[in-house]
């Protein structure tokens, strides 16, 4: 997953309940459970950032090529 880095998170008292309770059960730590559930909940979004940045990539190569009209007609 990459390096870690320490962050303070402050949740209702029910939540750390069972987020302790359900990391006991499946026995990983808290830590390891609340990465692998954001990184579940974040997924899509990180997959959109990641689209984000390949269209800005393609977005400067514009005018770099030739248009759809231009090699239909280069095809005929």
């Amino acid at each position: 997953m990459g390096a870690k880095r320490k962050a303070t998170f402050y949740v209702d008292e029910s939540i750390h309940k069972a987020l302790r309770l359900k990391a006991a059960h499946d026995d990983v730590s808290p830590s390891d459970l609340l990465n692998e559930l954001l990184a579940s909940d974040l997924s899509e979004y990180l997959e959109d950032i990641s689209d984000i940045a390949a269209v800005k990539a393609r977005q400067k190569e514009r005018g770099k090529g030739i248009s759809l009209e231009q090699l239909m007609k280069k095809m005929k």
